[in-house]
């Protein structure tokens, strides 16, 4: 009978994950989001240069960029939707639909519409590929015990693959101009999707739902108390200083610094982040996930109030304190996410998550936009207010979510019972 089929050997294969496979796997996950993500920061600097060449408006270069992130809005969809299909597929189609618009683009940069258009619908492949590669593949693909160190160093290859992004952008801005440098964005996607067919196949569950079941149930995991706290903080810090990168590219590329010492700059501070990055696992570990997350936003706090300066070594070094605090607080909220979501729904509940946390990233842009036509610390006063605010209310929530184990054992010894 059909229900006596034997399971594909690839669910076979998963249910069990030996360490020799493990290394495989992580050897080419981590190969194929390299190869993204140095397209991704490439594109972080080729598309602002580029607007801001042809309108000499920073305002316009950034929200052009920001529009990358609007797609977000659709991530509930977008993770209902990728677990209903093979994530090995949607992981490698993501890639291969960003190269498509990045290949338009390159013959688009005459029209603004167009510009803008084809970098909106680029973010839809990069929505999938985050969610994919991040949050489901290595759960279920990577054995529990190597998972903590597979998201170290996963995300390092990811920090540094920004420093190589930034590098190999700014040089092919500025020795092939945007046209050409657009093309190599798209021939690193296509790298990215051709690795991704390495991996193993990841059917899809065998129980699916409506897609209106599925986006509730991701909006479900996103309001639980263990999950929303982390959302509220880490969408306020996104919403100060998602799109900071493309501000500062737009800022020096205003003051005429060539695209190559912009990038080579502010590769520095993302040198910085990878390593961190890689030792994140050891940076405090006898702390609470919570407090290592606090130490991380009060020390990124310090690295905006320097980055906010006009003097170019301070806002260096506020840059590499704001990369080094935002790489540890990344490996410790993903991998805080990955213990407590099943892989079952880590699609839907991370889509959802990702609305609020990265949806935020456009609108820093939209934020700093708006504050462009301001002077000195001006311009940086609406995001220094509103990670301050973000730092409270973790605050809050980790002084609260430290009580909770001392109440419960008190009342367990009896203390306290009248």
């Amino acid at each position: 009978m059909p229900t006596d089929r034997a399971r594909p050997p690839a669910v076979a294969e998963h249910a069990a994950p030996t360490p020799a496979t493990d290394s495989r796997i992580l050897r080419i996950l981590i190969a194929s989001s390299i190869s993204s993500k140095v397209a991704d920061w490439q594109l972080g600097i080729v598309v602002p240069l580029a607007v801001l060449k042809q309108t000499d408006s920073v305002a316009m270069s950034l929200i052009s960029f920001s529009l990358r992130g609007i797609t977000y809005i659709w991530s509930p969809f977008l993770g209902a939707l990728i677990d209903r299909f093979d994530r090995r597929a949607v992981f490698a189609l993501a890639q291969v639909q960003q190269a498509v618009c990045l290949a338009l683009l390159a013959v688009s940069l005459n029209s603004q519409v167009s510009v803008a258009l084809l970098v909106l619908l680029s973010g839809f492949g990069g929505v999938a590929s985050n969610i994919t590669g991040q949050f489901v593949l290595i759960p279920k693909l990577i054995s529990a015990p190597a998972r903590p160190a597979a998201v170290a160093k996963l995300n390092s290859a990811i920090e540094f693959s920004k420093v190589g992004g930034l590098l190999i952008g700014g040089a092919a801005f500025s020795a092939l101009g945007p046209a050409s440098a657009s093309l190599c964005i798209a021939a690193l996607y296509s790298g990215a999707a051709l690795l991704a067919l390495l991996l193993p196949r990841v059917p899809a569950s065998y129980q699916k739902m409506s897609i209106r079941r599925d986006v509730a149930m991701g909006f479900r995991w996103a309001v639980k108390p263990e999950i929303i706290w982390l959302v509220v903080t880490m969408s306020m810090t996104n919403l100060a200083i998602g799109q900071l990168e493309p501000v500062l590219v737009t800022e020096f590329g205003q003051q005429g610094i060539n695209a190559k010492v912009i990038s080579g700059v502010m590769a520095i501070g993302l040198f910085a982040g990878a390593v961190a990055s890689r030792m994140a696992p050891r940076i405090l570990p006898a702390w609470s996930p919570e407090r290592r997350i606090l130490a991380c936003q009060v020390t990124a706090l310090a690295g905006l109030v320097l980055v906010a300066t006009p003097a170019l070594p301070t806002k260096l070094t506020g840059y590499v304190f704001e990369c080094l605090a935002v790489a540890v607080s990344n490996v410790a909220s993903i991998t805080y996410r990955q213990e407590t979501i099943p892989v079952e729904v880590a699609g839907r509940a991370n889509a959802t998550i990702r609305m609020f946390i990265t949806g935020a990233v456009p609108l820093s842009g939209f934020l700093f936009a708006g504050a462009s036509r301001l002077d000195g610390y001006l311009r940086w006063l609406p995001a220094l207010g509103i990670w301050t605010v973000a730092v409270v209310i973790w605050a809050v929530y980790t002084r609260h979510s430290e009580r909770l184990p001392a109440v419960d054992a008190l009342e367990g010894a009896g203390v306290g019972d009248r």
